[in-house]
């Protein structure tokens, strides 16, 4: 059981490896019954690395399917034994069956800087991305279907939702601009990262997945500062007062789901080419209240908030969901 989030990778348990992003370091080790993923993340900042455990705890607070922990050293050096033997007991003229281990074992070998970390393999994980650019290319509409279907059922466009609540509190942008200024393509208003918009099977039907939940870049990421965030903070669209502004975005989130998921054809004249339902936004913000009131739960359960980053308690005051804390000398009430 060690290819699993809670347990311990060993080399003896690895099968087989396999690149599952050209563009990034995400790997999927295969064993004889488990499979999990690991991938490695930017995180040049001394601290980063503990800012990205909260980032993802937080999106467990919506999203149950998000189990991740960071790889101990132990790990990656029983990854790299892995590649050793595979390596020595390799064909030498069997050049390509090898690739996916030539690259995981350069990725390994990067400077500081850098976290490595496990998560749960997702079944049937389909992207935005992927699934609109094969619909352009006339080479399969399936996709583009099976995430306008999944997000139209019950709790899907609200699971997506609650998701976006994450995000903005997490000060994650690399799935949508929050800012009054948005950063995104021609034709769009709020998506930035089509390929962070993911779905997968979950207990056998597909739903959204709060992937991708730390933007190492992001303005906003660090929860090292004390006192509360600067006033660019997308976390403050979380509070009751911003209910209106997050019901106008969720809009302009669902239209640009609407536009990357691109027209039905369809046969019958003045028929509806939507893929996503007229409600679509309202089922947006609704979600985000979900994610809102879950979140808020999960961090009021903070034991010892001394313990906590100052930054993650800072936002929680911020938003009203924590007291100040008191001045010195003076006891915690």
């Amino acid at each position: 059981m060690s290819l699993t989030v809670n347990g311990q990778i060993m080399a003896e348990d690895i099968f087989a490896v396999k690149k599952l992003d050209t563009h990034r370091p995400v790997y999927l080790l295969v064993g004889a019954i488990e499979k999990i993923v690991v991938k490695r993340d930017n995180t040049p900042r001394p601290n980063d690395p503990r800012n990205m455990v909260h980032a993802l705890r937080n999106m467990r607070a919506v999203d149950r399917t998000m189990a991740t922990r960071p790889l101990t050293p132990n790990e990656l050096r029983e990854i790299a034994r892995f590649i050793a033997g595979e390596k020595g007991d390799a064909d030498p003229f069997d050049g390509k069956k090898y690739t996916a281990l030539d690259e995981l074992e350069r990725d390994l070998q990067a400077a500081g800087g850098v976290s490595w970390v496990k998560t749960s393999f997702f079944e049937g994980l389909i992207n935005l991305e992927d699934a609109a650019a094969e619909a352009r290319e006339k080479v399969s509409k399936s996709g583009v279907r099976a995430i306008a279907a999944a997000l139209t059922a019950p709790g899907g466009l609200e699971k997506l939702g609650a998701i976006l609540a994450i995000d903005a509190f997490n000060g994650n942008d690399d799935r949508f601009d929050f800012s009054n200024q948005p950063v995104v393509n021609p034709g769009l208003r709020r998506l930035t990262n089509p390929g962070n918009v993911g779905l997968c099977l979950q207990h056998n039907v597909m739903r959204p997945v709060g992937m991708d939940a730390y933007a190492g870049a992001a303005e906003f990421r660090s929860l090292d500062k004390a006192g509360q965030p600067d006033r660019g903070w997308s976390g403050y669209r979380l509070k009751d007062d911003q209910r209106g502004w997050r019901q106008r975005f969720c809009e302009e989130v669902a239209a640009d789901i609407e536009t990357m998921l691109g027209p039905r054809n369809r046969k019958i004249l003045f028929a509806a080419t939507n893929r996503l339902p007229k409600n679509a936004g309202q089922r947006l913000a609704t979600g985000m209240d979900q994610g809102i009131a879950k979140l808020k739960a999960t961090l009021r359960t903070i034991g010892d908030p001394r313990r906590a980053p100052p930054g993650l308690i800072g936002r929680m005051v911020a938003l009203g969901w924590a007291n100040p804390a008191p001045p010195p000398g003076l006891p915690r009430r």
